[in-house]
């Protein structure tokens, strides 16, 4: 009997592991941009975002990531000006969503996106750019501009 418990966990953890090793694999290569951004009319500060050009790297976005540096995150790029949809399948983490115009404004936010929940995240205007941020760690609002070089990001 013993044994018979030992191999059905064993087959649990290989499931785990190979499920894990999988996601691995199947991570896109993502390049990265330095933007910077003031918070509270302070000194600007440095986010290292990691590109979302096209639309496999757009579709995998954060998934499978057990964590994500205070100073990272994510930018998704589109040429054209679009309503955009998210969600929150496989994101270990809570987000904050910032929908940005072509030139890097902030045209809209949506506040702490949870963790796992596959809800549909709609943005109510075109938007070219979306950043996703950790949840609650840079408190920016509307109208506020991320500075990157976003014409040649549209490129």
């Amino acid at each position: 009997m013993l044994k018979k418990i030992k191999i059905i966990l064993l087959g649990f953890f290989l499931i785990i592991l190979s499920n894990t090793l999988v996601a691995e694999n199947n991570r896109p290569d993502f390049k990265q941009i330095i933007c910077s951004i003031n918070v509270k009319k302070n000194n600007p500060q440095e986010l290292f975002l990691d590109i979302a050009d096209n639309q496999q790297k757009r579709s995998y976005g954060l998934m499978n990531r057990k964590d994500m540096k205070s100073n990272s995150g994510m930018i998704f790029i589109w040429k054209d000006s679009q309503i955009r949809n998210f969600w929150m399948k496989n994101t270990h983490f809570n987000l904050d969503l910032f929908f940005l115009n072509k030139q890097g404004e902030i045209i809209e936010i949506f506040k702490n996106a949870k963790a796992f929940d596959e809800t549909n995240i709609k943005s109510q205007n075109k938007v070219n750019f979306v950043v996703e941020l950790k949840s609650g760690e840079y408190p920016l609002l509307i109208g506020d501009k991320f500075n990157c070089l976003f014409k040649e990001l549209l490129k």
